[in-house]
């Protein structure tokens, strides 16, 4: 019996970029396996899911945390608030490139069919526990980490939905935005208020 040839998560990559960009988010995994010369069972080896797959092969991000990669050496660093407005700018940046792919995707799935985004819990763990461990310092007022991280992360999200799906017209620039939230957030955060 021949054994199966190795292929790097590069290659299974280009070939799913391929074929999602030919039949859109409805192509399966066999179909990617096909192309790349593997078995499917070679792809879940690297992808969990479909959704994993495409996410990765249409963004080119593999990262297992996108936004919060260097957050942990920040703590006890720098200002707090400066921090969340870096991370804020990420999340944006982030959100912006894959609102069109999540559109794609969310247009050609089959009834029943559920399409998550990539899993931010990497990235919103380590976030909530940037918070609370700055909140353990002193840095940001002590209360539960959760709270600000959600809001964070839910107002970013939805402010990038909003101006993905608005139009061109009525935008708003990103960088003030979420300046002028930040500070707003830190009103409540800062412990020396």
């Amino acid at each position: 019996m021949a054994r199966t040839p190795s292929i790097t998560q590069s290659q299974i990559l280009e070939a799913a970029r391929s074929v999602f960009l030919e039949k859109g988010f409805s192509a399966t995994t066999t179909d990617v396996a096909n192309r790349a010369g593997i078995s499917s069972a070679s792809i879940f080896k690297h992808f969990p899911t479909k959704e994993a797959l495409f996410f990765a092969a249409m963004s080119g991000t593999t990262c297992d945390r996108i936004w919060t990669p260097e957050l942990e050496a920040e703590i006890g660093q720098g200002d707090p608030r400066s921090d969340l407005l870096k991370i804020a700018l990420r999340i944006a940046s982030y959100s912006g490139e894959l609102m069109p792919q999540m559109m794609l995707a969310w247009s050609v799935r089959q009834p029943g069919e559920i399409v998550r985004p990539p899993g931010i819990e990497p990235d919103f763990a380590a976030l909530t526990a940037y918070i609370g461990r700055e909140m353990a310092l002193g840095r940001i007022v002590r209360g539960d980490p959760t709270i600000p991280a959600m809001t964070l992360l839910h107002t970013v999200v939805g402010f990038t939905m909003s101006q993905t799906l608005q139009n061109t017209a009525v935008r708003l620039d990103t960088s003030s935005f979420l300046e002028d939230f930040v500070n707003l957030l830190w009103r409540g955060l800062d412990p020396n208020v």
